[in-house]
């Protein structure tokens, strides 16, 4: 990747992208991205499916291309996930984020951003209503048993410390 140009080491022998490289990551992960919302908004997959099937097609999707998939999804600023996509001019809520785990009880919150590589998880999510823009509002958080319970829309659950801290939300909806 050094001989490429998308790497250099710097004096304290810390390994970073070049401009350069910078520019292939960017394309690359808004490609993934927008190939994750077309699977999921136009397609109709299963949205625990789509980070699977997005990692098959970004390597596929030419600019041509990305620029026709961008256009039908009318220019979407983010992913199914919440993460944002590189070069949508997205500017994110000026809203303090903090992970689930550290949520206040008793007060809604609107989901951000969720994991997406665990398929497994993804569908316990959805199942849940753990979701970009939705509501969730800790009940009760037990760190000595190490589970948050929580409510959505879809009723009352239990998640893992574990998998709480994964998941960033933001006050109000």
């Amino acid at each position: 990747m050094a001989r490429e140009d998308l790497v250099e080491m710097t004096s304290d022998k810390v390994v970073k992208l070049t401009p350069r490289g910078v520019v292939l990551a960017e394309g690359m992960v808004r490609r993934h991205r927008l190939a994750e919302r077309m699977v999921v908004d136009l397609l109709g997959l299963e949205l625990y499916k789509a980070h699977a099937e997005a990692h098959r097609l970004e390597h596929a999707i030419s600019p041509e291309l990305e620029a026709k998939i961008r256009e039908r999804l009318g220019n979407p600023a983010t992913c199914p996930f919440g993460r944002p996509i590189p070069g949508s001019g997205h500017a994110p809520p000026q809203v303090t984020r903090v992970a689930l785990d550290q949520a206040q009880p008793g007060i809604p919150y609107c989901v951000d951003r969720i994991p997406e590589e665990n398929p497994e998880l993804l569908r316990f999510l959805v199942e849940q209503a753990i979701l970009p823009e939705e509501m969730v509002t800790v009940m009760e958080a037990s760190r000595h048993r190490g589970v948050i319970t929580i409510k959505t829309r879809k009723g009352e659950g239990t998640l893992g410390y574990a998998v709480a801290s994964r998941i960033w939300v933001h006050l109000g909806g």
